[in-house]
């Protein structure tokens, strides 16, 4: 997904929480591994796209709306 096909963007820590926006209709555009001190984690990052023009969830680029 183009970023400027992004609507919103939004970081998240767990497997559930990233699953609750995929499950949403969000796109996973990637997992980065963290570490922070001792703690080590990984930060789940999504976006939600702006609007959905084709048909079963299908998402259209701008260039290709027309």
């Amino acid at each position: 997904m183009a970023i400027e096909d992004t609507k919103t963007l939004k970081t998240v820590r767990t497997e559930g929480q990233a699953q609750e926006l995929l499950n949403a209709g969000w796109v996973l555009l990637g997992l980065f591994d963290r570490q922070d001190g001792n703690d080590q984690y990984v930060e789940y990052h999504l976006g939600q796209p702006a609007e959905a023009t084709g048909s079963a969830g299908v998402f259209l680029p701008k260039r290709l709306q027309k």
